[in-house]
């Protein structure tokens, strides 16, 4: 991040945006929390097990640009909780129940608790539809989505 920062050096400035799809989302967290001078403007991630904190301001920028979306039909939906006594059974049931937004590798960036910016992402197919495992998992590069993406990239909103 700091070469190309470097290297695309201008008067303006350069917008530089960290994406994590999935365990990806993870990756961009853990990078993010432990190296406070990241040149880091916005941070995405779609698709997250948890992003390694339990806050958007633990990633060491502005909240407000932090951004997470996941489809109501993806699969990592039902990333366990860490611990509980009914975790295992049903981990979406398990938030509501005890008002506990964290999964398996911290809060889930898409709840109020996590406080960071959610963006709007179809529902996605169900798994197993049309022979395929986890569609839904993979739906954040279609149109609409990557509509969103691009407008975060260049520092806007979606």
């Amino acid at each position: 991040m700091q070469g190309i920062e470097e290297a695309n050096h201008r008067d303006s400035g350069v917008n530089q945006t960290l994406l994590g799809h999935s365990y990806g989302s993870l990756v961009v967290g853990e990078a993010m929390s432990m190296h406070i001078d990241l040149p880091v403007d916005n941070a995405i991630m779609v698709g997250s097990p948890g992003v390694g904190v339990d806050h958007a301001k633990d990633l060491n920028i502005p909240p407000d640009r932090v951004f997470a979306a996941t489809a109501d039909h993806d699969l990592i939906n039902i990333a366990p909780p860490p611990a509980g006594p009914l975790a295992p059974l049903n981990p979406k049931a398990y938030m509501e129940l005890f008002d506990d937004h964290s999964i398996v590798h911290g809060t889930d960036p898409t709840t109020d608790d996590f406080g960071g910016q959610v963006f709007e992402v179809r529902d996605g197919k169900w798994p197993l539809e049309g022979w395929e495992m986890m569609p839904a998992h993979s739906q954040y590069w279609d149109e609409r989505p990557l509509g969103s993406l691009a407008k975060i990239v260049t520092g806007g909103r979606p």
